[in-house]
């Protein structure tokens, strides 16, 4: 298998012409180039990207590649690159070498096994002590770093991975049997309707949604008390979304009024009446892909993800260990490593990392998370 890396240059002009990327490949450097993508395989360009990476399966050594940008639509097609070699399946790959980004249609990976075993791993080997010297493989990496993300969406209280939410989806729908968003999947997760309060209708219609950052809205509607449809408020235009902290005001636009006067009648007619799941909303939560994840967020999850990998690996080197001694005939050979017999042996790479995750959630826990609120009766 070979991986190509593609940089685009000035990727705002090159936009302005062409939207996808196509692969060529030869036998050799001045043989006779072949497309080996199509329609459906071949690469998005988007203007926050300017590194592409595709990975060709069959290929080998011996094989060359060309690229060229295209328009999907117009069918124009700009010159092909320089002839490239293809990379083995060993290059490094990741955020840290600038060669990874989201494959077409996928969430992506907030980081690569690579990043975590050359960059917060740095000068560590991942090799166990036992008879086989077995390598700690990339799917253990990947579990540490999934693992990571679900710690830090869970502590902050947001959506990291793209997730879609639906309110009584219909049984036609298809949902992700891995909670994981890819391209074919119409949702990942059911979703709750939410109470109207009189209240909250009250002051612009406010609603907190349960999942944060939201990248859109699909469906906002309005149920009465018995539940029948009031109010298509996402078609009417009543949406108003502030996208980081994900609350919505229902506000209508044009002539409609507002407060006791509010058009329909329907919704008056209820109006001062509290009752559950009044409100169904559908959307879509999380960042777009792994590419767009910011740097800070994604660093202290590498970090916390190598603390687990530390821990595991430190127990394969030397588990339950802290010295040794050997004698004989008056010769002496000893030993002493950093852990005790229940402490990492990577102690204190673990230790530095989690003081810098810790001062980052110090500085950082509300820029992304919730504030959380306390009130006192009186």
């Amino acid at each position: 298998m070979n991986r190509i890396s593609i940089s685009v240059n000035k990727i705002v002009e090159v936009l302005a012409y062409y939207d996808v990327i196509k692969v060529y490949r030869a036998d050799s450097e001045n043989g006779t180039y072949s497309e080996i993508t199509n329609i459906n395989t071949r690469i998005p360009m988007i203007a926050e990207t300017l590194t592409y990476y595709y990975e060709d399966v069959p290929g080998n050594v011996t094989h060359w590649y060309k690229t060229s940008y295209y328009h999907s639509i117009n069918a124009i097609e700009s010159a092909k690159s320089a002839a490239m070699r293809g990379s083995s399946e060993l290059e490094r790959i990741g955020f840290s070498f600038r060669n990874y980004s989201a494959p077409p249609g996928e969430w992506g990976t907030i980081m690569t096994p690579d990043d975590l075993r050359y960059t917060y791993m740095w000068g560590i080997d991942a090799t166990a002590k036992d008879v086989a010297e077995s390598e700690m493989e990339d799917e253990q990496f990947q579990y540490f770093i999934d693992a990571a993300t679900e710690d830090f969406e869970d502590y902050l209280t947001i959506k990291i991975k793209k997730r879609i939410f639906k309110t009584r989806p219909a049984n036609t729908l298809i949902r992700s049997q891995d909670g994981v968003w890819r391209q074919g999947v119409d949702y990942t997760d059911e979703e709750d309707p939410y109470d109207f309060d009189p209240s909250h209708w009250g002051n612009y219609g406010f609603i907190q949604l349960r999942y944060t950052p939201v990248i859109s809205i699909e469906r906002a509607v309005l149920y009465s008390p018995v539940r029948s449809e009031t109010l298509d408020l996402l078609n009417n235009g009543w949406v108003r979304l502030t996208k980081a902290t994900g609350q919505i005001h229902l506000y209508p636009t044009g002539n409609l009024p507002y407060g006791p006067f509010i058009a329909p009648s329907a919704v008056w007619r209820y109006f001062g009446v509290r009752f559950p799941q009044g409100f169904e909303f559908d959307y879509t939560a999380g960042y777009e892909n792994s590419d767009l994840v910011p740097k800070g967020l994604r660093d202290v999850i590498g970090k916390w993800a190598c603390t687990k990998a530390l821990a595991t690996v430190g127990d394969g080197l030397l588990a339950g260990f802290s010295s040794q001694s050997v004698s004989l005939d008056g010769l002496s050979e000893s030993f002493s490593s950093t852990q005790s017999a229940t402490s990492a042996y990577f102690g204190a790479r673990i230790l530095s990392y989690q003081r810098e995750i810790k001062d980052w959630l110090e500085r950082n826990r509300y820029k992304f998370g919730a504030i959380p609120f306390s009130f006192v009766g009186m």
